[in-house]
């Protein structure tokens, strides 16, 4: 009788909480992900600013400006999920 009341606090303690925890790897998991793909921002703006653009030394500068913003800006939110992801637990 002693194991099996053992038993159900264990599962109560440790299992019931794992699809919570599993969101929060999934949050740590997509901000670290934003964070390694932030640099890809560069190429991409710049690959796109320079196929629509008439005068391309302006297209070039255009298109790494943006894309250093776009890449900026990624990784601050990727950080952020990174470092807010064990919070979401608290409200829950």
């Amino acid at each position: 009788m002693r194991r099996r009341v053992l038993f159900f606090i264990f599962f109560a303690m440790v299992v019931c909480p794992l699809p919570s925890l599993a969101d929060t790897a999934g949050k740590f998991q997509g901000g670290f992900k934003d964070l390694m793909m932030a640099p890809l921002q560069v190429g991409k703006n710049v690959k796109t600013e320079t196929a629509n653009a008439k005068f391309l030394p302006f297209a070039l500068a255009g298109g790494f400006l943006k894309g250093t913003f776009y890449m900026a800006k990624q990784m601050v939110t990727g950080t952020l999920n990174m470092v807010t992801s064990p919070l979401d637990n608290i409200n829950k």
